[in-house]
């Protein structure tokens, strides 16, 4: 590539990101012009691939560069739009930030880090420039299971201004790959486009996935005082930007390539980011496990979670910023408006079209309408039936599920573990997933401030030190040397070294003493919970289908259960910890359950007797 065409393609790239970090336009209007099948039948793309230059590609041409989604696809589907949509647009300014999800999770077993990050100002998460983390060193971490664009996608300007600004001119930005949920091909292949993220190969990532060709050379190799645009050189002949191998096959005889497209993306395109397991459950309970009732019904994950050209997700809830999303929650689905009305529950803008794609109308009968008031549906319908025990979660944002290793271990970081019932954003008891998080950090009084991680990661490889899913007291020790040293040294100097681990604060006084303290009510680090939401249960296995004493037994595991998920192993904590149940209601209840038979028993017995002495009455008076 010639040193113009580099630098109109960073310029091409810049210019698109810049209008990423825009707030989004008041309504989703694609431009004029836009073209449009107007028809439901899928439109063929037999395209013509353009660069990042916005050149046409001739895959004859052995410098031929990689295929630019946001100029390919850009030239009749408007990318400013869609890069507000909710999966680009984390670390902007603009997009609410909606109910929690699950975060970010840095991690070091050695160290015993697992450190919740989020751009969309969650609580309990940290941003990324809370942990000193930029967004090359984002990608480099979470690459694997990102789409592009947000705040990978950096402007020129930023890209320049950052500390890797030589990197990002070698690997580029990771701009929206839309094959990425649209195609329907099942060769597509995500888990090459972790690998060439990994690889720093960015912008040459989406024309690998796809299989367009192969990509020869990596610039994660590239020195950073490589130049993209001096040529090569004869001192370092090795020394050369990664190389596209285009597949001929896919080219017909005008140079285009037929996209296998979807409107509405495959469940399996949704699963590569969104899948979970629970490692420790034995194999026969995984073998009868139930399905997502709305998977097994044959469903699609689009069928509720829907969007427009705008991309704002429906996420299952109402939300103000997305008209539909109360048409398309549980509520929307399932429950007329009047009898919605009637319990109390019909959301904002609530349509009463409930039966939609078949969806059943619960009677609920016998249940008193104070549990709708103080219940979500996913309390009793959603994630694994609550027992003694809480379970572990491993999910592809955590652990990289999707990506093929060999040395996947069931303890590994981030310990997370469900179901946790806690209120909602609403105040509803509903069921969480639960992450207890750990990291090192420097306090000033009341300030708590985490140590980078790369810091960290620095300061366990000159311990030398060695761990496992907990550390121990001789490693801790060491690791607190190595601390002070980086923070005595860097932004946080005159602050204490502290670590915090299983909602606690870690000390170690001058003459060697340990000292843990809990941490202060609303601090960073203590339990950080998201919503379960799958998999759904049927009535018939939904919390109350066995009655009332699936919640209100004495023993019940809503009030009982044990919450595990410490570093330290042997800890765990009750239910009740995070229910906000009226114990004193709970008590008479739990007495009362026992007695129920007896007082049906009795209480018809009463009926015949009252019955039999009027009818007796009658006969006197006859």
């Amino acid at each position: 590539m010639s040193p113009r065409g580099f630098r109109l393609m960073l310029l091409g790239a810049g210019l698109a990101a810049t209008a990423l970090a825009q707030p989004p336009p008041p309504a989703a209007v694609e431009p004029p012009g836009t073209l449009r099948s107007g028809a439901d039948a899928p439109y063929v793309h037999r395209l013509t691939l353009y660069d990042h230059d916005g050149r046409a590609i001739d895959p004859t041409d052995p410098d031929a560069p990689p295929y630019s989604p946001r100029a390919t696809c850009g030239k009749c589907h408007d990318y400013s739009s869609i890069s507000h949509g909710w999966h680009f647009s984390a670390g902007s300014a603009g997009p609410p930030s909606g109910r929690p999800g699950q975060p970010w999770i840095l991690t070091d077993a050695v160290s015993g880090t697992q450190l919740p990050i989020s751009g969309r100002q969650w609580p309990g998460a940290f941003s990324p420039a809370d942990v000193g983390m930029s967004a090359f060193a984002f990608l480099g971490e979470f690459g694997r299971h990102l789409p592009g664009g947000g705040f990978v996608e950096p402007s020129a300007r930023e890209q320049a201004a950052s500390r890797e600004s030589a990197r990002w001119a070698i690997s580029g930005p990771l701009e929206i790959d839309c094959m990425t949920c649209h195609a329907a091909d099942a060769s597509y292949d995500a888990a090459e486009a972790a690998r060439q993220i990994a690889d720093q190969n960015h912008r040459w990532a989406p024309t690998a996935t796809l299989g367009l060709g192969v990509i020869r050379g990596q610039a994660r190799k590239l020195p950073d005082d490589f130049d993209p645009l001096a040529g090569p050189s004869p001192d370092h002949p090795e020394r050369v930007l990664p190389k596209v191998v285009y597949d001929r096959a896919r080219f017909d005889a005008d140079d285009r390539v037929f996209f296998d497209i979807v409107r509405s993306p495959p469940n399996a395109r949704c699963l590569f980011c969104h899948s979970e397991s629970h490692p420790h459950l034995r194999s026969e309970d995984v073998l009868r496990g139930q399905p997502d009732v709305h998977l097994a019904a044959g469903m699609r994950c689009t069928d509720c979670h829907r969007n427009g050209i705008d991309h704002a997700m429906t996420r299952g809830i109402p939300e103000d910023h997305v008209a539909a999303s109360a048409a398309l929650s549980c509520v929307g689905c399932h429950i007329p408006k009047a009898h919605a009305d009637a319990m109390g529950i019909a959301p904002p803008g609530h349509p009463g079209d409930a039966g939609r794609l078949g969806a059943p109308i619960p009677g609920h009968a016998g249940i008193p309408n104070v549990h709708f008031e103080r219940l979500t549906c996913t309390a009793c319908h959603s994630g694994p039936w609550p027992e003694a025990q809480t379970i572990g979660y491993q999910t592809s944002f955590a652990h990289g599920l999707g990506i093929a290793r060999k040395d996947r271990r069931a303890d590994e970081l981030p310990l997370i573990v469900g179901p946790v019932f806690a209120p909602d954003g609403d105040g509803r008891l509903a069921p969480h997933r639960l992450l207890r998080p750990a990291f090192w950090a420097v306090r000033k009084g009341e300030k708590l401030t985490p140590i980078p991680i790369e810091a960290v990661r620095q300061a366990v490889a000159r311990s030398k030190s060695k761990g496992g899913a907990s550390v121990s007291e001789e490693i801790l020790r060491v690791l607190f040397a190595e601390m002070r040293k980086v923070a005595g040294a860097g932004r946080d100097a005159g602050g204490t070294v502290v670590y915090i681990r299983d909602g606690a604060e870690v000390r170690l006084s001058d003459d060697g003493v340990f000292a843990e303290s809990p941490l202060r009510k609303g601090e960073p680090g203590g339990a950080l919970l998201w919503p379960i939401a799958h998999s759904v249960r049927p009535a018939a296995q939904a919390l109350g289908a066995r009655g009332c004493g699936d919640c209100h037994e004495p023993t019940a595991a809503l009030r009982e259960g044990r919450i595990g998920g410490f570093l330290d192993g042997s800890a765990s904590e009750a239910m009740r910890d995070h229910a906000p149940l009226d114990d004193a209601s709970m008590a008479v209840l739990a007495v009362g359950l026992p007695l129920k038979p007896y007082t049906v028993v009795l209480g018809w017995g009463a009926c015949v007797l009252l019955a039999v002495g009027l009818l007796a009455r009658m006969a006197r008076r006859g």
